[in-house]
């Protein structure tokens, strides 16, 4: 196969829509300067931490190939920055594409250089306030190493980077009681993760009637005037202390305070982070399935929806056509090892962190288990959570949480700690874990996990195991392995009342 090396402007510019004012390309005639003029469109209105990238460049270069090397970043006062701010910094340098000839065996060799010199600073960099510029090497070479120039250019790019305001902020709960007498005031306002700290509060509306606390964002009733009872929607403005930047916020996704002689009735509210309808296998409907060991059990029969939990009083709108699914193992009265996942939509809690009561609640039943001839149960569900999920549950952390979960057996109103042994708790109890008094032998059980320990977590993963504890085969009078239902999946966030 013959390969041809084309550096022309031309190809390069029909390939790749590079729009250079030099033309890189190697001419054995001409001579080898030195790269000059290096030039950067400066950056001015990047934020704290925020995703930057760069135009990239113009150089002379000798109309050969630049390739581009950040020699170190200072800042306004000329401090060198570290490892801890360079990690999250590359630039950009002509790579090579290979191209084949239709009806031949020769290819043609084609430089990108379209986006060389371009710099990028990764999301969530070290890069605060301030101005930065970097220094910037440009090497060019040819086929001869002994031709090979390079130039240093000190301040090559600047970079100046603002103060992040504050995208979000938000009083919990959000409808707030206030007092004719003066005696109540607001909870604080929790504001957007990664905006710079150093801020200021200050009524946009209403300043008549209340008052803020310029550090905190509490408002209370203003102590001039003589207030008048009725529901208000104050503006608030948050001011950047560095730039004097204001950004603004109100309306009942914000705050309503509602002004009263006595006590109002407050109604919290709750949200829906996920109420899995479990209508198909599908993210769509809450849940995906991961078969580990079928068993005798065929993949269209394993976690199949059908009548949803009947002992769920209310459910929501977007949940009105919920199913549950169900999984059997017994297969022509035998019964072989099983094992399977239903994993649920990861979620993330840390949005919902402050002001916020979080739990998972969800419905669960076995049926038809019996025991093996020790006493034991040959299969269980197995409830897990995992922080770092992606696709795979075996390469996942999980964590067992059925010891922990409060479980209500047939809405009896007796609530315990634990999921109910499977079975009818009947016969030898050589694990000490069966209860006559809770007996949830085909029964719907209503597990509700707290989830306060893991408001931190972005990526948080509820799962269901059908797990087997048996070898072989069982049949009869040596055990059966029944089956589980799992329904009404609910991860919510409800606020939490007004102190």
């Amino acid at each position: 196969m013959k390969k041809f090396t084309f550096l022309s402007l031309v190809i390069s510019l029909s390939l790749f829509l590079a729009c250079q004012e030099d033309t890189f390309m190697e001419d054995s005639e001409m001579a080898y300067e030195p790269p000059t003029e290096l030039e950067y469109m400066e950056v001015i209105g990047a934020r704290d931490g925020q995703r930057i990238i760069t135009f990239p460049p113009t150089v002379n270069t000798g109309k050969l190939i630049p390739y581009f090397e950040i020699v170190k970043v200072t800042d306004a006062d000329g401090n060198e920055l570290g490892e801890e701010h360079l990690k999250d910094v590359s630039i950009a340098n002509p790579t090579i594409k290979t191209i084949e000839i239709e009806d031949s065996e020769d290819v043609l060799e084609v430089v990108n250089y379209k986006d060389a010199g371009a710099i990028t600073i990764a999301d969530g960099n070290q890069f605060t306030y301030g101005d930065y510029y970097f220094d910037i090497k440009v090497i060019t070479s040819s086929d001869d190493a002994n031709k090979r120039q390079e130039t240093t250019f000190e301040k090559a790019f600047h970079l100046k980077v603002g103060p992040a305001l504050v995208q979000a902020l938000s009083y919990r709960p959000a409808m707030q009681n206030l007092l004719l007498d003066g005696s109540k005031q607001t909870t604080a306002p929790f504001v957007s993760e990664g905006s710079n700290p150093d801020i200021r509060f200050e009524l946009g509306s209403h300043a008549d009637l209340f008052t803020i606390d310029a550090a905190t964002g509490v408002i209370k009733l203003s102590s001039e005037v003589t207030p008048v009872e009725g529901t208000y929607y104050p503006k608030v403005n948050v001011i950047n202390n560095i730039s004097e930047e204001v950004v603004s916020f109100e309306g009942k996704s914000t705050l309503t305070i509602i002004v009263s002689e006595l006590p109002a009735e407050i109604e919290l509210q709750t949200i829906n982070l996920l109420y899995a309808t479990l209508e198909a296998e599908n993210t769509m409907y809450g849940y995906r399935k991961f078969v580990i060991d079928p068993g005798a059990v065929v993949d269209s029969k394993i976690w199949v929806a059908g009548a949803p939990c009947n002992l769920v009083d209310e459910r929501p709108e977007e949940a009105a056509s919920a199913k549950s699914i169900m999984t059997n193992i017994v297969i022509s009265k035998e019964s072989l090892p099983h094992t399977s996942w239903v994993v649920i939509n990861s979620q993330n809690l840390a949005n919902y962190k402050q002001g916020y009561e979080l739990s998972a609640s969800f419905w669960t039943k076995n049926q038809y288990v019996e025991y093996m001839t020790d006493g034991r149960t040959p299969t269980n569900l197995e409830v897990y959570i995992s922080t770092d999920f992606t696709n795979n549950v075996e390469s996942a952390t999980w964590t067992q949480v059925n010891d922990i979960l409060s479980c209500e057996i047939n809405n009896s109103g007796n609530v315990i700690t634990g999921t109910p042994y499977p079975g009818d708790q009947q016969g030898d109890n050589p694990d000490g874990l069966k209860d006559v008094a809770n007996n949830a032998d085909a029964k719907w059980v209503k597990n509700v996990l707290d989830l306060e320990a893991f408001k931190e977590e972005k990526n948080f993963t509820l799962a269901f195991k059908f797990a087997s504890y048996f070898e072989g085969s069982i049949t009869g009078a040596t055990g059966r392995g029944g089956r589980y239902y799992i329904s009404d999946v609910n991860i919510k966030a409800k606020e939490q009342a007004q102190e």
